[in-house]
């Protein structure tokens, strides 16, 4: 089944959206009557809402006075 059809058959209408993959089975799902936008996964036929933006941790390497430190931004 599509998004669409998943969508359509747990509201019980006709919805009109948009989606874009996003890789690594997110999707970003675009309501076109309301222009909301949610990052949705497909997983075993059920749909899980993620929040807009998808954050990743990463290390970053600063350089101080008294050495090298690594921080966590995420």
């Amino acid at each position: 089944m599509t998004t669409k059809q998943i969508l359509d058959n747990y509201l019980g209408k006709n919805t009109r959206i948009t989606e874009r993959d996003s890789g690594n089975g997110y999707k970003e799902v675009c309501d076109l009557d309301t222009g909301d936008c949610f990052t949705v996964r497909m997983k075993d036929g059920l749909i899980e809402r993620f929040d807009n933006s998808v954050q990743k941790s990463k290390k970053i390497q600063v350089e101080t006075t008294t050495g090298i430190k690594q921080l966590l931004n995420g």
